[in-house]
This record gives C-alpha cells, sequence and structure tokens, in this order.
C-alpha cells in the first residue's frame, strides 16, 4: 500500500509546487502600463476563448461517455465472464473516462491562465535582463508542466485506489482485491480515452485558432506594409493570444495525454509480466511501478527547472540543456531506487532499461536542436537557399524535414532493441517487453521538465509580440534579447514534439501487445482457439491501410481549416484598412469571434470521425469471424493501431522539425544574415530584403503543419490504442 501512497503524494508535490511558482511568476514586477495594458487585451481573448472551447469539449465528451456507458450496460457473452462484470466496467470506464476529460480541460484551463500572466512578465523581464527573462519563462512553463504530471498521478493513482478499496483491498483480507490488481489498469482504461479525446477537440480547436490568427495577421500585414505584431492589424492581439490557447494549452492537453495513456500501457505489460512469472514480489508492485517512477521523475523535474540560468553572453539553450542534464540524473536515480525496492532480484537490468529510455530522451533533444537551431547547418542551409527565392528555401526545408525523421527513428528503434535484449537477460517469460515498457518510462519520467521547455515556446513569443508593440522600438536592446529567446523557444517545442514522437513510438509496442495478449485472454475464457496474426489476410491489410488514411486525413482538415479561416482574416483585416482615421487602432472583436466561431465549428467532427474509426472497422469485421479465424476483428483493429502509430510518428516528426528548421532559418535572417529584415542603401533608405521574403514564405508555410497538423496528429496516436483497449470486448 506504500506504492499508493507515494504515488498520490508525489501526485499533491506536484500540484503544489504548480501553485508555488504560479505565485513567483504573478509576484514578479510589471511596472510598465503600456505592457500591462496590451497583456490585458490578450488574456481577455485568450480566455473567452477558451471558455467556449471548454463548452463544446464538456458537452462532446459528455456524449462519448454516455455511448461507452450505454455500449457496455448492453455488452453480454465474454465481457461478463472476465473477472470484473461488464455492467461494473462500464461504470468504471465512464468515471474514469469523465474524469480524464475533465483533467484535460483543467489543464488548458492552467496553461492558458499561466501563459498569459507570464508572457508580460517575461517581456518586462526582458528589459532587465536575458536571465531574468529566461527564469521567468521556464517556470510559467513549469507551471502547467508540473501541473500536467501531478494531475495525471492523482488521477490515475486515484481511481486504481478507488477500484482497490472497493474489492476491500485495504481491509483485514485484501485477497480479492490483490488478486484484481492484475485487471485494474482495464478497468481505469477510460482515463488515457478521456483525456486524449478532449486533448484532441483542444488541439484541433486551439490549433485552427491560433495558427489562423498568425498566418492571417503575417498575410495581412505584409500586404498592408505593417510591422509584425502591428496593433493596426486588428488580428495581431487575436495572433497573440493564440500562443496561450494553441501552442500553451493544446500542447498541454496533449502531453497529459501521452502520460496517461503510455502509463497505461506500461501498466499493463507490468500485469502480463506478473502474471507470466511466479518470482517477482508482488503484482501491487509491478503494475504500480511505472506511477511510482512518474512520482521520482516529477520531483526531478522540479530541480530541473530551479536550475536553470543563462547571461547575455552565453546561449540560452544551453541553460535548457543543464537544467535537462539535472532532471536526467535525478531521475536515473529515482528509477534505480524504485527499481530495488519494487522489482525484486532483476533490478539492475531492470534499472538498465530505464536508463536506455533516459539516454534515448536526452539525445532526441540534441538531434533536435541540430536540425532546428541557428546555429546549425540544418537552418543556415535554408537560409542560404533564401538567397535564391522561396521556392529554393521551402525545398531545401522540406528535404531536411524529410532528413530529420531518419536519425530519430533510428534512435528510437535502437533504444527498443536495446530495452528488449536487456529485459530477456532477466530470464523473465515476457521480460523483453517489461523491458521496453521500463525504457518508456524512463524516457517518460523527462516529461515534466520537457513540458515546462515546450510551454516556454508560446510564453516568449508571446512575449515578443507585446514588446514589439509597445517598447521595441524604443529598446531594440529588448526586443533583441526577446528574439534571442523566441528562436529558443522554438527549438523547445521542436525538441518536444520529437519526444513525445519517441515515446509513442516506444509505447505502441506495449499497447500493441498488451492489446494483442488480452484478446487472446479474453478469447479462451470463451474457448475461441487462439491464433498468430496472419498478415497475409485482406481484413488485416484493411485495416492498416485505414490507420494510415486517418493520419493522412486529418494533417488535411487542419491545414484546411486553417487556410478555410485565415481567408476570412485576411478579409476583414481589408476591410478595417480601407480609409482608416488617424491613429487608427485595429477592432480586433470581429476577428475573435470569426476565427473562435469557425475553430469551434471544425474541430467536432474531425475528433468524433478519429475515435469512431477503430470502433466502426472492429464491428464491422467481428461479422466476417469465422471458425478458423475468430479473433479476425482484434487483430485487424491491431493492424489498425500499428500502421496509424508508425505514420503518425513520422508525419508528427516531418511537419514539426520542418516548421522549425523555416522558422529559425527566417530568425537567423532577422538576426542580420544576408542582408537582414531590410537593406539599406548609401542613401540610409530601407528596402525589403529579398532573403528575408522567402524565408517567411517558407515559415508561413511552416506554421500550420508544426502548429495544427503536427501536434493533432500526435494526439491522434494517443486517442488510438485509448479507444482500442477501451471497446476491445466488443471485437471478440
Amino acid at each position: 500500500m506504500t506504492e499508493l501512497a507515494l504515488i498520490l503524494g508525489g501526485g499533491l508535490l506536484g500540484l503544489a509546487s504548480a501553485a508555488y511558482l504560479a505565485r513567483w511568476v504573478t509576484l514578479r514586477p510589471l511596472t510598465e502600463p503600456e505592457i500591462a495594458k496590451v497583456a490585458s487585451l490578450i488574456q481577455g481573448v485568450a480566455e473567452a476563448f477558451f471558455k467556449r472551447q471548454s463548452g463544446v469539449i464538456g458537452a462532446v465528451s459528455a456524449a462519448a461517455g454516455g455511448a461507452i456507458f450505454l455500449a457496455y450496460g448492453l455488452l453480454r457473452g465474454a465481457g461478463e465472464k472476465n473477472p470484473v462484470p461488464a455492467l461494473e466496467l462500464g461504470v468504471w470506464l465512464t468515471v474514469s473516462f469523465a474524469i480524464g476529460a475533465a483533467s484535460s480541460v483543467a489543464t488548458g484551463r492552467v496553461a492558458t491562465w499561466t501563459a498569459t500572466r507570464a508572457s508580460a512578465r517575461a517581456a518586462s523581464g526582458a528589459r532587465r535582463s536575458l536571465d531574468m527573462a529566461l527564469q521567468i519563462a521556464i517556470r510559467g512553463g513549469a507551471v502547467s508542466a508540473l501541473f500536467v504530471a501531478g494531475i495525471s498521478l492523482v488521477g490515475l493513482g486515484g481511481l486504481f485506489a478507488a477500484v482497490f478499496a472497493l474489492h476491500g483491498g485495504f481491509g483485514a483480507e485484501p485477497g480479492e482485491a490483490l488478486a484484481l490488481v492484475p485487471t485494474l489498469p482495464w478497468v481505469i482504461a477510460g482515463y488515457p480515452l478521456g483525456a486524449s479525446f478532449a486533448a484532441l477537440l483542444a488541439q484541433l480547436g486551439g490549433g485552427t485558432f491560433a495558427k489562423a490568427a498568425d498566418l492571417g495577421a503575417d498575410i495581412a500585414g505584409a500586404e498592408l506594409g505593417l510591422a509584425d505584431d502591428d496593433l493596426q492589424n486588428p488580428a495581431a492581439v487575436v495572433d497573440l493570444a493564440g500562443d496561450a490557447v494553441g501552442d500553451a494549452a493544446g500542447r498541454a492537453a496533449g502531453l497529459l495525454a501521452t502520460i496517461a495513456a503510455e502509463t497505461m500501457g506500461a501498466m499493463v505489460v507490468g500485469a502480463m509480466t506478473f502474471r507470466a512469472n511466479g518470482d517477482l514480489p508482488s503484482a501491487l508492485a509491478v503494475v504500480l511501478f511505472p506511477l511510482v517512477v512518474c512520482s521520482f521523475g516529477l520531483v526531478a523535474a522540479v530541480f530541473g527547472v530551479m536550475v536553470v540560468r543563462t547571461d547575455d553572453r552565453e546561449n540560452a539553450f544551453n541553460a535548457l540543456v543543464r537544467g535537462l542534464y539535472i532532471t536526467a540524473l535525478l531521475h536515473a536515480v529515482g528509477i534505480a531506487g524504485a527499481a530495488k525496492w519494487l522489482l525484486g532480484t532483476h533490478w539492475v537490468t531492470l534499472f538498465a532499461c530505464g536508463g536506455v529510455g533516459i539516454l534515448c530522451g536526452v539525445l532526441m533533444l540534441h538531434l533536435t536542436q541540430y536540425y532546428t537551431e541557428q546555429r546549425y547547418r540544418p537552418a543556415r542551409d535554408v537560409a542560404e537557399a533564401a538567397r535564391g527565392g522561396p521556392a529554393l528555401a521551402i525545398l531545401r526545408g522540406l528535404s531536411i524535414g524529410l532528413e530529420s525523421t531518419v536519425v530519430p527513428l533510428l534512435l528510437i528503434v535502437s533504444a527498443a532493441f536495446g530495452s528488449y535484449w536487456l529485459g530477456t537477460r532477466t530470464g523473465l517469460v515476457g521480460g523483453g517487453l517489461f523491458g521496453v515498457a521500463l525504457a518508456t518510462m524512463g524516457l517518460l519520467g523527462l516529461v515534466g521538465y520537457v513540458l515546462a521547455m515546450d510551454a516556454l515556446g508560446p510564453i516568449v513569443d508571446e512575449a515578443g509580440g507585446i514588446v514589439a508593440v509597445t517598447v521595441g522600438r524604443e529598446r531594440p536592446d529588448v526586443r533583441g534579447r526577446t528574439l534571442v529567446l523566441d528562436a529558443v523557444g522554438n527549438t523547445a517545442k521542436a525538441a518536444t514534439k520529437v519526444y513525445a514522437s519517441g515515446a509513442a513510438a516506444l509505447a505502441s509496442l506495449l499497447l500493441i501487445a498488451a492489446y494483442l495478449d488480452e484478446s487472446r485472454r479474453r478469447a479462451s475464457v470463451v474457448n475461441q482457439q487462439i491464433l498468430a496474426v496472419r498478415l497475409d489476410r485482406p481484413e488485416v491489410y484493411l485495416g492498416a491501410l485505414v490507420g494510415i488514411l486517418l493520419v493522412l486525413w486529418l494533417a488535411s482538415r487542419c491545414i484546411r481549416n486553417v487556410l478555410q479561416t485565415v481567408r476570412r482574416v485576411v478579409d476583414e483585416v481589408r476591410r478595417q484598412a480601407t480609409n482608416p482615421p488617424p491613429g487608427f487602432i485595429g477592432d480586433y472583436d470581429p476577428c475573435v469571434e470569426m476565427i473562435s466561431r469557425a475553430a469551434l465549428r471544425q474541430m467536432i467532427w474531425p475528433a468524433v470521425i478519429c475515435a469512431a474509426a477503430p470502433i466502426a472497422v472492429g464491428l464491422t469485421l467481428r461479422f466476417a469471424r469465422t471458425e478458423d479465424n475468430p479473433l479476425v476483428a482484434a487483430d485487424s483493429v491491431a493492424a489498425l493501431l500499428m500502421a496509424g502509430t508508425v505514420a503518425g510518428v513520422l508525419g508528427s516528426l516531418l511537419l514539426g522539425n520542418t516548421g522549425a528548421t523555416w522558422d529559425n532559418a527566417k530568425k537567423y535572417i532577422v538576426t542580420g544574415a544576408h542582408g537582414g529584415r531590410y537593406l539599406v542603401d548609401e542613401t540610409g533608405a530601407r528596402s525589403d530584403n529579398p532573403t528575408y521574403g522567402a524565408a517567411a514564405v517558407g515559415d508561413a508555410i511552416g506554421d500550420p503543419l508544426k502548429d495544427a497538423a503536427g501536434p493533432a496528429i500526435h494526439v491522434l496516436v494517443k486517442v488510438l490504442p485509448a479507444v482500442t483497449i477501451v471497446f476491445l470486448p466488443f471485437f471478440i
């Protein structure tokens, strides 16, 4: 029982640490009235949109939760012969689904609230020093990061404890509850589904809102000759608010789904390993080990965030790397202690598996840094190509994006093979898969710090916009500091996307293995024949094809939604720019309403279709069962899950890295490379630099790819396994 106390205690510590850092950020001085005024406008727009979005997410999630309960209320046959009756299972799945969706909404609310306030204080702090602005930004990002890590532990640990207690786990004779422990992860599997489904809705809506405003403001501003983030552009305020609701809130919800889904996968694999081996200490220790590791990782992230410091002479990204090293080291110590405590005589080898995951996470950061940061060849190559025009800049960026998917995938495959081989050295039945589970938790234990880095991105982006429309003209040194941090934040966001994709790739192996093992276990209960997956069957091929098509369709839908909304924004800005009065400041209310309506309308059906597709495939192919192939539906859904995960990981890596490289190439030119933003002739007259213009075209194309389509695909990769696990009984 000590494990549950540690898990819940770790979750509460994360929430308390988030509250402390939120107070620290809000107590930073904000003495400039003009910065406070612009920040107030941004806060109002961001929070108004998020409130409307939360209402839609709540309504759609309530309908989905009701469908789960109704489905399990009608379930008969195999589900009733499992340790938990179908009706009770349906209740727990519905309750856990609702808690997961509520956790996702709460995460987005905290991220929005924090980002809008931290960005104003980071803008003010940049007047003092680069270090102060960086500290405010990373600690502001850590608020949502620690809240995400904490609420996931409280949610999963609390649900586990509730079911365990209901079956007498804390009583004098806990035998029934202890026997049920290997099944409990399946009972609370609604939590990752609720978190993932709500996160997909949030990412679709927030991504459209943010990127439509961003792209619309950039295109209209360039057409009208307005500077970036000029308040005469009515879309500028919406653009700055979009950093909070699109990047900060959407990514926070997405990483909550990552933690929930991948921790659940590790718990299920732990249950499989315990059932197959008699020499492990206890089911409770093995199944709860992933949550215990996450608790130690959360504590490590707190220390990592607090050591971030820099100065005007150092590359600010190096300060973030130091924090990651501290987090990784402390997390490794935590895994070692947890393994020795909970995993018995095999702890050294299994700890090494966790170490493989930690090393994989650190190397992913450096790979992304190389492919996206201004100091290295890829971004500079794109900037050089821009001298030949936008076509060359776009093609060079695309080639680098394709190249950047190769090494991370090789690293992920190496981590999977290495941890699997180490796991087999334990001699445990299924030890290889358990080794991969521990590598996944080693990688996932860094999520608290990595999410803080990710949330830093929209905070410094918004802070740069605030400085540009307030003190930037009089204080170019302040604007320069925010530009430096903006480039750092862009690299950090790209690193998070690569990290999350790597974690998804490792976790997919666990989830597919757990899904297939459970489908065969349940099938044996009703005396169905156990068969291996036949890859040569057309039904399996169909499932794989549907998984790939879902990824492609969702990406195209995200880009289309952004472009349709951008067109309306540009038309509205043109309308307001016709004969404006002197001193005109754009009326942003029409843009807010227009973009909000479009984002909320366009987010519902893509999310519903993506969640329903695996269910439709499984239920349809269930009618194709034959005596020689009774598990055709379950195997086809497994193929859908595998193909969708591979396509999703590749797609999110390609779109995220390509967009980030285009973005940082433009920022590199702004620093003065290849002539800088403007060309100045011998008379002192300024003119637009065509090299900058070419790079800006690439950046504009990359915005919906890296901040709308890519993150949505990543969340889809979490939704698919969560749906298949919850609805598995209907496929056999």
